[in-house]
Parts: C-alpha cells; sequence; structure tokens
C-alpha cells in the first residue's frame, strides 16, 4: 500500500512538474511569435508612413 501512494504521489509531482513546463514554453512561443508579428507590422507601417495597417490588423484580430 505505501508503495502504491509514493508511486502516486511521484506520479502527481511529475504531473505538476510537465504542466508547468509547458506552461513556460507555451508562454514563451506566443511571446515570441507576437513580437514577430508586431515588428513586422511597425515596419509596414513605417514603410507606408501611416497607421493604417495597424488598423487593418487590429480589425483582423477582433
Amino acid at each position: 500500500m505505501a508503495d502504491l501512494v509514493t508511486d502516486l504521489l511521484i506520479y502527481i509531482c511529475f504531473g505538476i512538474v510537465m504542466f508547468a513546463i509547458g506552461m513556460i514554453i507555451g508562454y514563451q512561443l506566443l511571446t515570441m511569435h507576437y513580437s514577430k508579428r508586431f515588428f513586422m507590422l511597425a515596419k509596414v507601417c513605417s514603410d507606408a508612413d501611416s497607421v493604417v495597417p495597424l488598423v487593418d490588423e487590429l480589425e483582423r484580430e477582433t
């Protein structure tokens, strides 16, 4: 019985650690994705000398 409880505790801890690692990796990937899109959009706005691409991007996102 003690082995079962120990194994269950190990699996629960392993699951919590994997969940935390997944959340951190997901956050980093989304941050990289949206920062890349922001810089690309900033370049388009700079080239067009207008904020119209920014408004179009906001319309597309909402």
